[in-house]
């Protein structure tokens, strides 16, 4: 478990939890409270993602993603889905996300390394596996 403190980046503490850790993968899921949210949704026609930020405090319902390695650098992709005061939700890819009171995360690492390379069908560089079948 990972719990964030107000305050505290959701991604660049998950970078350091995995330079810390020694973590080369693993699966993230958590809940809390945020503030401050960038959000992305992207777009396979233009390759590109739209973005767009939140700076009203969001309950986080759900929080899941992966730590990966990105050119042997950790690389946590997060997607998340947040609920306001009104009861509505917004969600997407979390590009940043400051903890409002708390954030709990639980990382559950795996055996081997996660990495990431370009593909040929769009400009994101996306997991590959194959090494560890």
């Amino acid at each position: 478990m990972v719990v964030l403190e107000p305050g505290d980046e959701l991604i660049r503490s998950l970078i350091r939890f995995a330079r810390q850790q020694d973590v080369d993968a693993a699966a993230i899921y958590g809940i809390g409270s945020v503030r401050d949210v960038e959000l992305g949704f992207y777009r396979p026609g233009p390759n590109e993602y739209t973005r767009r930020r939140f700076e009203e405090p969001l309950e986080a319902c759900s929080i899941m993603g992966n730590l990966s390695l990105l050119d042997g650098e950790p690389y946590p992709h997060v997607h998340g889905t947040f609920g306001r005061a009104d009861f509505s939700v917004i969600g997407g890819h979390v590009f940043e996300a400051l903890c409002a009171v708390t954030l709990e995360l639980g990382i559950h690492t795996a055996p081997h390394p996660w990495e990431r390379r370009e593909v040929d069908f769009c400009n994101l560089r996306l997991m590959q596996l194959e090494a560890h079948r």
